[in-house]
């Protein structure tokens, strides 16, 4: 299969049939495909399960491709998608994210939960008086009722939101084509979990490396790439590149690689910018020069 190929093959399956990555189960799917993927022409693949704590019953998953206690530089990026919600995405904030979950999933839910109490109200209550319980109508309410608590299930978990390409299919796509494209032993890559939610995937990153960590961000939008770091010899030269110098960023050894509109001292990403179903090719390629050169040319 040529490269070209290769990047529509990518583009279909990580946007189209697995762009939704919310569920355990999809990010299982998720994961065992790429493994798949990266295995036909690279071998140094391991996937890191762990838990925040024995308590924890949740468990992440990171993908590593490369050896990243040993690398000088790791490149990466979150595969996880978000939950539905109608507020634009802040960089970096971890607060507002959490905050803006809990809001939507609480708000969908309590629509959800109304329509229920209409629904028993209206046309619940009067077809089982009227009908009798088994009766086709009444039969027809208790499949409606099934349907209704397994979706309302769903819906108290998040629902996963559907157009995920922006945020952030675009970062992955970029990185499983510079993993084909360059195999240095000082370079690492690494898929990461929870990146939606509370970056337990890159706290598990920084613990198992002392390596420089580049992490891309949603550069498939038409917003401008800028680069993010507390500490200044991260910066990479590149007039298309805005270079940020960040005192808030808490790690000094993580550079930000990221596309959004910039905001006095924050990055944000519109509503419309996330629902974009286009990628920016000219932000595409930029990023990837500027990951090459972060590589370097030492073959």
């Amino acid at each position: 299969m040529s490269r070209d190929e290769l990047l529509k093959d990518w583009y279909i399956r990580y946007h189209l049939i697995l762009g939704r990555r919310y569920t355990g189960k999809q990010k299982k799917s998720f994961l065992q495909s790429v493994f798949t993927d990266i295995n036909q022409f690279r071998k140094d693949i391991e996937i890191d399960s762990f838990k925040l704590g024995e308590q924890n019953k949740q468990e992440y998953r990171n993908l590593y491709i490369g050896d990243v206690k040993t690398a000088d530089k790791v490149i990466c990026t979150y595969y996880d998608t978000p939950a539905i919600q109608l507020d634009s995405y802040h960089f970096f904030n971890l607060a507002h994210r959490k905050r803006v979950t809990m809001k939507w999933i609480g708000i969908f839910s309590l629509l959800f939960i109304l329509l229920g109490v209409a629904y028993t109200l209206f046309i619940g209550i009067p077809t089982f008086q009227a009908e009798g319980l088994w009766s086709i109508p009444s039969v027809l309410s208790i499949l409606f009722y099934i349907v209704y608590f397994y979706l309302l299930n769903k819906i108290t978990r998040g629902w996963p939101r559907k157009k995920n390409l922006i945020r952030n299919t675009s970062s992955i796509l970029l990185i499983l084509n510079l993993i084909y494209s360059f195999k240095n032993k000082k370079i690492a890559y690494a898929f990461l979990d929870a990146g939606c939610t509370n970056n337990a995937g890159l706290d598990q990153l920084q613990e198992q490396t002392n390596a420089a960590i580049y992490m891309v961000d949603s550069i498939g939008s038409s917003q401008p790439l800028y680069q993010v770091a507390k500490d200044p010899k991260l910066f990479v030269k590149e007039d298309s590149v805005k270079q940020v110098q960040s005192p808030a960023q808490e790690k000094r050894q993580i550079l930000y690689l990221i596309s959004a509109k910039e905001d006095q001292d924050s990055f944000v990403l519109s509503r419309e910018n996330i629902r974009e179903n286009q990628l920016n090719d000219v932000n595409m390629n930029i990023a990837y020069d500027f990951l090459e050169k972060v590589i370097g040319r030492n073959f």
